[in-house]
Formats: C-alpha cells, sequence, structure tokens
C-alpha cells in the first residue's frame, strides 16, 4: 500500500508568545504509530479507511505527530486541547504531502 496524506486544515499558534508554529490536520490511509507486524491489533481506520492526524510544525518543518483520530472534527477538538494558547485557523497550507509518514511538503 502507498501512504498518502494530505494537510485539510491548517493554522498557526504562538508558542511562548514568540514562536510562530503551525497546526495541520492530515488526513491519511494509514496511522503514524501503526506499525505492521508489532501491534497486538489491526490498525483502526475510519470506514472511508483514513485518519486524521494533529501534526505540530515550524517552518514546514514537522516538529510533532499527535494521535490519530477517525475524523477531522474529534482531531480539531484534540488541537485545541493539546493547544491552549489558541490556534487560528487561516488554511494557509493545505496541500498533500509526499513521502509517506515522513510528511515533506515537496517531492
Amino acid at each position: 500500500m502507498t501512504e498518502t496524506a494530505q494537510i485539510v486544515k491548517s493554522g498557526t499558534w504562538l508558542y511562548d508568545g514568540q514562536g510562530v508554529h503551525e497546526v495541520w490536520i492530515v488526513k491519511q490511509n494509514f496511522d503514524f504509530y501503526y506499525d505492521e507486524g508489532f501491534e497486538d491489533a489491526p490498525e483502526e481506520l475510519n470506514e472511508e479507511g483514513e485518519v486524521f492526524q494533529v501534526v505540530v510544525a515550524r517552518d514546514g518543518k514537522v516538529k510533532s505527530v499527535g494521535l490519530a483520530f477517525h475524523s477531522a472534527e474529534e482531531a480539531v477538538a484534540k488541537a485545541h486541547q493539546t493547544i491552549p494558547q489558541g490556534i487560528e485557523w487561516d488554511n494557509h497550507r493545505l496541500q498533500p504531502l509526499f513521502h509517506g509518514r515522513r510528511y515533506h511538503l515537496s517531492e
């Protein structure tokens, strides 16, 4: 299976009152933390064969990857819970991601 991922919602937040960080809601056909052959249970994708991952980035480079959710709404709610400083959802970055779970912005 080819891993595909796409940023479907994005925003920014101010870390420590100074550095602007990005938050991406990524729709993908794999769970970032699932490793075939090393899990006791099968990968848990939604009915469409997707999950929505919360990704924090800075200057387009991934800093952290949160848990996967079955809907974009659940992922957004978790992003708000994780980042209490507040997120400005401006959709500044809506695009496919490349290289599977490495999440590169270009080929």
